[in-house]
């Protein structure tokens, strides 16, 4: 299952997705949903949930800290979003 990670500002997530790939790790930065986003639009980290403990620790290691993460749950006509 797929998971988000939203951050403070856009520059958070660009930080820590650059700083995870030099370890190796290739994510996406895309769109926060709009019913998630509660000041307009932004960008979160979309990763598989069994990369959650590195993608927490390397938040920490960068000093970026991720306000909330949430797993996507298919639906038929949209997804969900549950948050951890």
């Amino acid at each position: 299952m797929k998971c988000i990670a939203i951050f403070d500002s856009g520059n958070h997530v660009y930080k820590l997705d650059a700083a995870l790939e030099k370890k190796g790790y290739k994510f996406e930065v895309v769109s926060i949903p709009c019913h998630i986003a509660k000041g307009g639009c932004g960008l979160c980290l979309l990763f598989p949930e069994e990369f959650l403990e590195i993608v927490v620790a390397g938040a920490k290691e960068n000093n970026t800290p991720i306000k909330e993460v949430y797993r996507v749950v298919p639906k038929y006509s949209r997804n969900k979003y549950k948050r951890i």
